[in-house]
């Protein structure tokens, strides 16, 4: 794709991720930043992400005290919807919070955050050197590049777009709240993205992984022995390293992800219930509180989605890279019946199938909830059970009105 033209070409996975980690540095979510073709942790980098992040909360609330203190803006708070006012100060307050969760715990875990990558680079370099593989860096930065370049734009649209719309007299006070605003929001956005990124490569290797065990691989490639028994004992190893870079992903998102998920799934229900009480109010006003509810109701729709993508489909890369992990185990117990004549790998299968028991890998967040399918589900039926009680309120609201009306119109003809 032409967008690619724009970067180099992606050597190793410090290439590879490299963009999204600039978009995570930029908005202070990391503690370290990128020299050349590596990452580094510095005393400059880790005063920019504390210092960015400060500003960001500072120039955000002073912008909006600032516009509260206006008259104009206060006459245009006395007339909006109580609830859809508690919503937005919940939104701001649970915006904030998981901003500085975010700062302060990749702040924290920035060296073993750096580590990862770090060990990534030197599994990918095994793999290359001693197995000749293709990790298509390029593909993976492709993705990224043109997933990240949308969602932005679609973030960045509806925040502003709602800035212009509110504006009148203090357009640019409304433009740097929304900068700061897109800032605290949007860096724990990237960091999930980061998450699900790190998900998602590490099943790429495990399904290489799995291509490496095959035996018709193993007999055409290295058809010497000794080379085939150190071989096998390098992707078995490997294996094992990604099981247990999982366990370090796990320790270093915890509370930033489990942050996110929970302001995810807060907002998203509010945000649900903002949609729905729009549209329902939609038809029945004039025509400008009719624009307006319009307008309204193609912000909250454009901002829900990065929370909701984020939401619904990071537990799906998780559940399929540990089904990939999976079948990689499954693999290697089968050696011993591949290869009979090699004895001396009877006790590497042992051993690792004592530690996959005692291990039990999975993606979690913060109290050890699992990211799987089954966390979809979960929060699909969450948000779908909102849905029913909302129209079910609505249906007898409206009902109960239609009764009321009914007894005025009965009460007119009686004559009472």
């Amino acid at each position: 794709m032409a967008v690619l033209y724009f970067f180099r070409e992606p050597e190793t996975v410090f290439d590879c991720a490299g963009f999204i980690c600039i978009l995570q540095f930029l908005m202070g979510c990391n503690g370290f930043g990128i020299r050349g073709s590596n990452f580094r942790i510095s005393r400059a980098s880790r005063i920019y992400s504390m210092s960015v992040a400060i500003a960001a909360l500072c120039c955000l609330f002073v912008s909006l005290s600032v516009l509260l203190a206006a008259e104009d803006v206060k006459e245009r708070l006395a007339k909006a919807d109580n609830l859809v006012l508690s919503i937005s100060a919940l939104e701001l307050v649970m915006s904030t919070l998981v901003f500085l969760v975010t700062v302060i715990s990749l702040q924290v875990f920035a060296r073993r955050h750096l580590g990862i990558y770090q060990r990534l680079a030197a599994l990918d370099a095994r793999l290359m050197s001693d197995f000749g593989a293709n990790l298509n860096y390029r593909k993976m930065l492709r993705k990224n590049i043109v997933m990240l370049g949308i969602v932005t734009i679609i973030y960045l649209m509806a925040i502003n777009s709602a800035a212009v719309q509110v504006a009148s007299g203090h357009r640019a006070l409304f433009l740097l709240f929304a900068l700061c605003y897109t800032i605290v929001t949007g860096g724990p956005h990237f960091t999930g993205y980061v998450h699900m990124t790190l998900a998602e490569m590490l099943g790429i290797r495990f399904r290489l992984l799995q291509q490496l065990l095959k035996p018709e691989f193993l007999n055409w490639r290295f058809p010497q022995l000794h080379v085939q028994e150190l071989r096998i004992r390098q992707v078995v190893s490997m294996i094992q390293e990604l099981h247990y870079l999982v366990q370090e992903i796990n320790r270093v998102y915890a509370l930033s992800l489990w942050a996110a998920m929970a302001h995810d799934l807060a907002m998203s229900t509010s945000e649900l219930y903002i949609l729905f009480g729009q549209s329902v109010g939609i038809g029945q006003q004039n025509e400008e509180e009719n624009g307006t509810g319009y307008r309204m109701l193609g912000y909250v729709a454009l901002v829900m989605i990065p929370p909701l993508y984020k939401l619904l489909i990071a537990p799906f890369y998780c559940d399929r890279t540990i089904y990939e992990a999976r079948r990689c185990l499954r693999l290697v117990e089968k050696l011993d019946d591949w290869f009979p004549q090699k004895s001396s790998l009877r006790p590497l299968v042992e051993s690792l199938m004592s530690w996959r028991i005692q291990a039990k890998i999975h993606f979690t967040s913060g109290l050890d909830v699992v990211l799987s399918r089954k966390v979809i589900g979960l929060f699909t039926s969450i948000l779908v059970n909102y849905l029913l009680i909302l129209i079910q309120f609505a249906m007898t609201q409206k009902m109960g009105e239609q009764i009321e009306q009914q007894k005025i119109a009965l009460q007119e003809w009686i004559g009472f």
